[in-house]
């Protein structure tokens, strides 16, 4: 019986061979999970079975906190710029300082805790920008899961519980947005870009930053943090007016003013 002898690749099988290779290459391309700044992304943490080196692998996690960097200071340039857990920090300290009132009392120490863990998904997927085109439910599901690999890979032993779900309370009470606690949270959030935005425009040789505070002082709700931003507004105009720039910076900011789209929501 003749042996059959496989027949030579032809031109044309190796011209699909080479489109089904390009073809993979997109679709694995495609697939690739991106962070801020178009980062790919490592895979998620996996629990190696041993609860102490899974903690671990959580107190590492947050070392990330201290070197990334916060994005929008990078696309304006800034030369120097705090970390993420820079930002939190503040943020914490500030929440100290609200002073109760007996017609909107406030958890306190919640706010603190809430301050310290609204950013910790960017120990993962880094600070995505509403400038980076990523649709907010996309933002929204890769922090959700850098979440859930954090609280149920890392802290999923019976060791962590109590810390597992105080963090996953306080974080999902912040995406929420229902209480009063995550509320105040978030205006420590904008004034706190804020203020840092005022400093590095009297610190560095930058032109302006006048789109972080129409992004962020019109929303402001808490009277006290109104305050707050009302003065640092008022600083902001006496150092662009000592450097002859104060009718330009004015209207950089386009008529925004601190509190005043939930004034406009609420009908004032």
């Amino acid at each position: 019986m003749p042996i059959a002898i496989p027949a030579s690749p032809s031109k044309l099988d190796k011209m699909n061979s080479i489109h089904i290779t390009k073809v993979a290459q997109q679709v694995e391309e495609t697939n690739k999970v991106l962070g801020a700044g178009g980062k790919e992304l490592p895979a998620p943490y996996k629990s190696s079975g041993n609860e102490a080196l899974d903690t671990l692998a959580f107190l590492h996690l947050l070392e990330q906190l201290k070197v990334q960097k916060r994005s929008g200071w990078i696309r304006e340039g800034v030369s120097y710029f705090p970390r993420v857990s820079y930002h939190m920090c503040r943020m914490a300290l500030m929440a100290m300082m609200i002073p109760q009132d007996p017609l909107r009392p406030l958890d306190i120490p919640r706010c603190v805790m809430m301050a310290l863990v609204h950013d910790l998904a960017e120990a993962h997927v880094g600070d995505i920008t509403p400038v980076e085109g990523v649709p907010a439910h996309v933002k929204h599901q890769l922090e959700e899961e850098a979440m859930d690999s954090f609280l149920n890979e890392m802290l999923g032993g019976d060791g962590n519980k109590d810390a597992r779900e105080r963090f996953r309370s306080l974080w999902d009470e912040y995406e929420a947005r229902e209480t009063p606690e995550s509320k105040l949270v978030k205006d420590l959030d904008r004034v706190e870009l804020a203020l840092q935005a005022v400093e590095y425009e009297r610190s560095q040789d930058i032109r302006t930053l006048s789109p972080f505070f129409v992004g962020s002082i019109p929303n402001l709700e808490h009277p006290v943090i109104q305050k707050w931003a009302e003065t640092l507004m008022e600083e902001r105009r006496q150092l662009w007016a000592s450097r002859g720039r104060e009718k330009e910076e004015q209207d950089g900011l386009g008529g925004a003013k601190v509190g005043d789209k939930v004034k406009k929501a609420n009908g004032v």
